[in-house]
């Protein structure tokens, strides 16, 4: 649910992009330069409203912010100081132009608290644009995005929380986590319907239904279904689900227009399966897919009611290097804190939360490798391999602690040579 203050920057932000073309146009070709250091300057510099303010009440709203807003406020000025004289000088014309434009003022506050309602691959999308054309085609293109109601945002700290989940990063079928579209709740349960009605025997629950969340019911049923595949001796997958139970499945996600990820070739898994093999494969991802995400939403209310104090929470954050901290400086203040807090926990989790939170992690991670059927890894759907689309390289400080031979994130070894060795396997961010 969006805050109060984005929603009040959102409807400034749209009024602006909407009435006032010229200046609008003015601040996306500042905006493209800077960002929100701009902003920062004006602060600085005493432009923070359309009405000039004095510099006690520039002093008093330094002083308001959180020491978080504080040191990122801090940092962007020892980055402006860092800027060129021809740099600076511009950003001052423009700090000029603001005292005798009010309303680009407005502008340009609204344009950087909507910023930072993006996420940080949106932002570079932004960043990198060359004209204020293309600028104005992905604001459309984000603002129309964000207007849905089913955007998905749970996956702003997914990194975060499957360090504490203790993912497993080297199981290429686990890999689904970050390339498969995230199901809707509603239908995701009618699925796991289907699932239970096609069992032989009642599902044995270890409560009553009722009392059961979403995803302890989801995994009670999957549970029974691996159980009872096992007894078929169908050691493999190959035939669980059974032929109709799939094609129900299958049949309810075509009707709900569910695509297991974006761009997907709509003749299925790019042709290289025959079409019951190609059903029966995005039934058990869109399964597991659904699973993980109800077992990541059940992690993340258990650490939203864990609150650290500020005053720890700070002094962790001194204690971090300076690339980790720019690292977190990209995110706008309410995120920055979300992510620092989850950073913390890490390393400061009671024993007893840590190892319930990891005992529950590997019993779904097993469970999705019990039915998600062995498959050609070089398969492009298998997520290893993106085929078409314009697949994002992960920033790889917030992926995995340690990739192939215990190297940090995604990195493959060096030839002999000292030339790099073979590309990483591309994979993109998780779900807005």
């Amino acid at each position: 649910m969006k805050s109060h203050n984005s929603q009040n920057a959102e409807e400034k932000f749209s009024q602006a992009a909407d009435g006032h073309a010229d200046l609008w146009s003015l601040a996306l070709r500042a905006a493209g330069l800077a960002g929100g250091l701009l902003v920062c300057v004006m602060v600085l510099l005493g432009a923070a409203d359309p009405e000039n303010e004095s510099e006690q009440e520039n002093r008093k709203k330094i002083e308001a912010m959180t020491p978080a807003e504080r040191a990122q406020l801090k940092r962007n000025y020892e980055k402006f100081q860092k800027l060129s004289p021809a740099e600076q000088q511009r950003l001052r014309e423009l700090h000029e132009a603001t005292r005798s434009q009010p309303e680009l003022n407005r502008v340009m506050h609204a344009y950087d608290a909507w910023v930072k309602t993006l996420s940080p691959w949106e932002q570079e999308d932004l960043r990198k644009a060359d004209t204020t054309r293309e600028r104005m085609e992905l604001i459309r293109k984000f603002r129309t995005q964000q207007q849905e109601p089913d955007r998905r945002r749970s996956g702003r700290n997914l990194f975060e929380l499957i360090k504490i989940m203790d993912l497993n990063f080297r199981e290429p079928r686990l890999r689904f986590v970050f390339w498969a579209n995230s199901p809707d709740p509603e239908t995701y349960q009618k699925a796991i319907n289907i699932i239970e009605r096609s069992l032989p025997e009642p599902v044995q629950y270890p409560k009553p239904k009722a009392e059961l969340s979403e995803f302890a019911r989801s995994r009670a049923v999957l549970q029974a279904a691996v159980r009872f595949k096992k007894q078929d001796e169908d050691k493999n997958g190959s035939a669980w689900p059974g032929p109709e139970t799939v094609d129900q499945i299958y049949q309810l996600l075509q009707d709900n227009e569910y695509r297991l990820r974006e761009n997907e070739d709509p003749r299925g898994f790019r042709g290289r399966l025959r079409p019951e093999e190609q059903k029966r494969m995005m039934v058990a991802f869109y399964l597991a897919k659904g699973l993980w995400n109800q077992l990541v939403m059940s992690v993340k209310q258990e650490l939203d009611a864990i609150h650290p104090p500020e005053d720890k929470l700070q002094q962790f954050f001194e204690t971090l290097d300076a690339k980790k901290k720019d690292h977190l400086m990209r995110y706008p203040p309410d995120e920055m804190q979300a992510k620092l807090k989850y950073e913390y926990l890490q390393s400061h989790l009671s024993e007893e939360v840590r190892q319930s939170i990891r005992q529950r992690s590997h019993e779904v991670q097993r469970l999705i490798l019990d039915f998600i059927p062995e498959m050609d890894l070089n398969n492009p759907s298998d997520g290893s391999r993106r085929g078409g689309g314009k697949g994002r390289q992960l920033d790889m400080k917030d992926g995995p602690p340690n990739g192939p031979d215990g190297r940090p994130g995604n990195r493959l070894p060096r030839r002999r040579n000292g030339e790099p060795g073979p590309r990483p396997p591309r994979q993109v961010p998780p779900d807005a």
